[in-house]
């Protein structure tokens, strides 16, 4: 098992290039590459964080797809991430006959589990993360089991095996970090029949996420969805609801007007701040009594 000071140790190698990483901050951030934090050591030394974002970066990963190709993404993590995205998105697909399009692996779902393959892997061996990608199934790999810190505490990414890499990504992709990040991934399959799964054991931590072959058309399914994201936020805006579930905005407004007419919703503000929290919802039967949390 390795400590979760990884990251900020020296970097074996201090001769390194960061030419990928520096078009990419910018390109997020219009800022440079050497405003970020953790590449450094106190003494001034490059650290592994920084080689991990390195042009000279010896990290890979396997990406094995369903005709049986193997695809080998080297460079930054970074560059390896983007890189296993636009391979994936590439091989996804849509749902025949459906009113509305609905992924295999919604795009959602494929960045949460890939950034917690980045963030929760064992850097201290050079085994690759490893992405089987087929039509019914897909399952993500990073070396290293569950980790879990010698002192737990609720500071912000602090019970993350590498801090740093979970700082960069959520500087870079907005990521909130919450566990194991399958927690975060079995919400979206929620209106679905699938269940995603983990696997793991000393040496590996295994993510394996169904394709989807339905989703629930019911209005009451739905609904029940939306409210306990407006409870679980306490108030939440049309793109929270969106960011959080498979549907799009426009289809969270069409049903958050349906459940104000229903008398479980009401709303505050207007446009981007227009926040929508619950009535007294609890057997859907709509009391006219507001209250902003359960």
């Amino acid at each position: 098992m390795m400590n979760d000071e990884f990251d900020k140790k020296e970097s074996p190698v201090q001769d390194i290039s960061f030419r990928y990483l520096d078009e990419a901050v910018w390109n997020k951030q219009h800022v440079s590459y050497t405003g970020l934090e953790g590449t450094h050591t106190d003494d001034g030394s490059y650290s592994n964080f920084a080689l991990m974002l390195s042009d000279e970066c010896p990290w890979r990963t396997e990406v094995l797809t369903g005709e049986g190709n193997m695809l080998i993404l080297d460079g930054p993590i970074i560059k390896q991430y983007y890189d296993a995205l636009e391979v994936l998105n590439c091989l996804n697909g849509t749902l025949p006959g459906k009113k509305y399009m609905v992924e295999k692996y919604p795009s959602k779902i494929i960045r949460e589990a890939l950034v917690n393959a980045f963030v929760h892997r064992d850097y201290s061996n050079d085994r690759p993360i490893t992405i089987s990608a087929g039509s019914e199934t897909m399952e993500i790999s990073s070396p290293g089991g569950i980790w879990v810190p010698e002192i737990c505490t609720h500071e912000d990414l602090y019970n993350i095996r590498n801090t740093e890499v979970a700082r960069f990504f959520r500087s870079m992709e907005g990521f909130r970090f919450r566990g194991n990040g399958i927690t975060t991934i079995k919400q979206y399959y929620k209106l679905t029949p699938q269940v995603p799964t983990v696997n793991f054991d000393d040496t590996s931590f295994t993510m394996r996420l169904p394709a989807i072959s339905a989703i629930s058309n019911k209005y009451e399914v739905r609904r029940d969805k939306v409210a306990s994201i407006i409870r679980t936020f306490r108030g939440a805006s049309v793109r929270t609801i969106a960011d959080n579930t498979m549907f799009s905005a426009q289809y969270v407004r069409r049903l958050l007007k349906r459940m104000e007419g229903d008398g479980i919703v009401f709303s505050t503000g207007c446009g981007k701040k227009n926040i929508y929290y619950l009535y007294d919802y609890g057997d859907c039967s709509g009391s006219k009594q507001k209250t902003l949390f359960d």
